[in-house]
């Protein structure tokens, strides 16, 4: 075989790779904490919409109340791109090609002032960090400190927070411990994300009792 023939076997080789490299896709799926997860609406919370839609329209006339959630602070094992599973007591596993499509303290604050807002009569709900006009017309503040969010392959997931409300001028109007612990319904990482989602909208609706019972 002369050279020239060997010159021409060896490009078309390379130019096999090339396209088998370019064949590949990449395997990594990407996550949002959501309320798509949440049980159908029931005749009764469809009624709670409607008025909480209501007591908005009235509230807006007079001077709604505004809501600002945030800062979600994590712990560094969760403040990462990808999804942490529990495997035990002490030890737990980062998934490579499964990954929180934004920050997960956004996905958090994100999802608690979606569930805030369906239940409190405001539409001036923001999330963490605002600019300096909007901070004037926050009447509560939600902080919240995440002390544990994973879960287990085809087990629970925990989401253990301690949460406080702050006034317009930085006092605590309250301060709770939430414990929330919801079923993963497969070994797979949707049905995790899924439980997940569950839990934080469990918190979002604890938030908002307390919310309500504070002084306006």
């Amino acid at each position: 075989m002369d050279h020239r023939a060997v010159v021409r076997r060896l490009l078309g080789l390379t130019a096999s790779i090339g396209l088998a490299g370019c064949a590949v896709s990449d395997p990594t799926q990407f996550y949002t904490l959501g309320q798509a997860a949440t049980s159908p609406p029931t005749a009764e919370s469809v009624e709670r919409k409607a008025s909480a839609s209501t007591s908005r329209s009235r509230v807006a006339a007079t001077g709604a109340v505004g809501i600002g959630v945030g800062p979600v602070i994590l712990p560094g094992y969760l403040d990462r791109s990808q999804i942490v599973i529990r495997t035990g007591a002490d030890r737990v596993e980062l998934s490579m090609f499964h990954r929180w499509a934004e920050p997960l303290a956004d996905g958090i604050a994100r999802t608690l002032a979606e569930e805030i807002g369906a239940r409190f009569p405001t539409d001036r709900i923001v999330t963490f960090p605002w600019p300096n006009v909007v901070a004037r017309v926050i009447q509560y503040q939600v902080v919240v400190a995440v002390l544990r969010f994973d879960g287990r392959r085809g087990g629970e997931v925990t989401l253990d927070t301690r949460w406080r409300i702050l006034g317009r001028d930085g006092d605590e109007l309250a301060f709770r411990r939430t414990t929330v612990s919801e079923a993963a319904a497969g070994r797979g990482y949707e049905p995790i994300v899924a439980a997940m989602a569950r839990a934080v909208v469990t918190l979002g609706q604890e938030i908002a009792a307390e919310i309500r019972t504070l002084p306006r």
